[in-house]
């Protein structure tokens, strides 16, 4: 990995979450590679993939919804985001990085128990992160493979489950003791008014997001980025297109009300 993954074993570990364009345009591939290579510590990458699921739901007509923004899932539905998410989506992103010489391995949730999830009430086959066994990942790492990790993980019976890929990241960040976590969306950063920031403190968001400044899709980010803040991951940033391009970093929210 401009020396492989296993060459930097011992520096600061970090996670990224990939969705948005970083994900959707194979023309991003390369800079997703590059932004990968320009750390020092191992990575890995988790993967979202929401627009595909929803595309290939509806070409099959199998009715899908959201509640407080997950996707109830039934067991017809499940097979969809499994197969989508763990099949065509991974397997893509991890081709992609490896044909752009970083060597990356697709694997999911529910591989070598990396991932077990408690089940939603009221969502079927939805569930939030329980355990995360961060040996898969270790082993990839000493074998000098990126690992690209698709949300689908185990539910308490073995079943595949539904979870978020931002409460994936946030989970495997901490398991792992990464010092940085990026979400790389369709958004370049947080804008408040008419500026993206470049940071906002713990207050200042909170703030915002009571005030209404910001809202919608945009507040459901930073609320993911504050709880991963919270839980002491030091480095949290919301970032997009512009960061693989080098032109914008991301704002990044930070754990101390004077950064």
């Amino acid at each position: 990995m401009g020396g492989s993954m296993n060459d930097r074993m011992d520096g600061p570990i970090r996670v990224y979450k990939v969705g948005g364009p970083a994900l959707e345009d194979p023309g991003l591939i390369g800079a997703l590679a590059n932004e990968v290579r320009r750390g020092t510590g191992p990575a890995a990458l988790v993967h979202g993939g929401g627009r595909h699921v929803d595309r290939l739901l509806r070409a099959l007509a199998i009715e899908s919804r959201f509640v407080d923004g997950r996707r109830q899932t039934s067991d017809e539905a499940m097979e969809v985001v499994e197969m989508v998410l763990s099949g065509v989506v991974n397997k893509a992103l991890a081709a992609g990085l490896t044909r752009a010489g970083l060597p990356a391995l697709g694997l999911s949730g529910r591989d070598a128990g990396l991932i077990r999830a408690r089940l939603e009430p009221g969502l079927g086959r939805v569930g939030t992160p329980e355990r995360i066994e961060p040996a898969p990942v270790l082993i990839l790492w000493r074998a000098g493979v990126l690992p690209v990790i698709s949300p689908v993980s185990s539910g308490p019976t073995g079943e595949s489950v539904n979870v978020n890929a931002d409460e994936v990241a946030l989970g495997l960040a901490r398991a792992l003791g990464a010092r940085s976590l990026v979400y790389l969306s369709d958004v370049d950063g947080v804008r408040v008014g008419d500026e993206t920031v470049s940071s906002l403190t713990l207050g200042e968001a909170r703030r915002r997001i009571a005030d209404g400044t910001i809202a919608g899709g945009m507040a459901l980010k930073v609320r993911v980025a504050l709880d991963a803040a919270a839980q002491g991951i030091p480095e949290v940033v919301i970032a997009g297109k512009a960061r693989l391009l080098g032109s914008f970093p991301g704002t990044r929210v930070g754990t101390k009300e004077e950064a």
